[in-house]
């Protein structure tokens, strides 16, 4: 939404993200549609959940500077052979078409709080309700 509605570009660690929580959604509609292998579903999607807690609280020590961010978060740049003065052009002229946000700067704040602890929370909240739901209640 971010992204598409408002045009704010994600740092290479929201997109990551992004695909922690397309794969959560996919297999938990394929695990209610299909209503088969519920218990190993469940325990994919637990798995996925904790590992995007992990990758959001990465990305939160990134923004707050605890740690350095990944090279991917600086962006992708091929450097080709020739004079110094053709390499220079081409380093300028992929640096203005890329659109790379930088993983350490936090851009994008709903109702004030980081989009990043936004992220942590759907990921921590999908993780305790799956850890309830399946390991406390289980079926007969």
């Amino acid at each position: 939404m971010a992204e598409y509605g408002f045009g704010i570009v994600p740092c290479s660690l929201c997109i990551f993200e992004r695909y922690v929580m397309m794969a959560i959604i996919a297999l938990s509609l394929g695990v209610v549609i299909s209503g088969i292998y519920r218990k190993v579903g469940a325990t994919i999607i637990y798995l996925l959940a904790l590992g995007g807690v992990i990758l959001a609280g990465y990305h939160i020590g990134v923004e707050l500077k605890w740690w350095a961010m990944p090279q991917s978060c600086v962006g992708q740049v091929s450097l080709i052979s020739g004079a110094p003065e053709e390499m220079m052009h081409s380093l300028q002229e992929q640096m203005k078409n890329q659109k790379v946000a930088r993983c350490d700067q936090i851009n994008w704040y709903i109702f004030g709080i980081p989009a990043s602890w936004w992220t942590i929370g759907a990921f921590l909240f999908a993780t305790l309700v799956i850890g309830w739901r399946e390991w406390t209640h289980p079926k007969k």
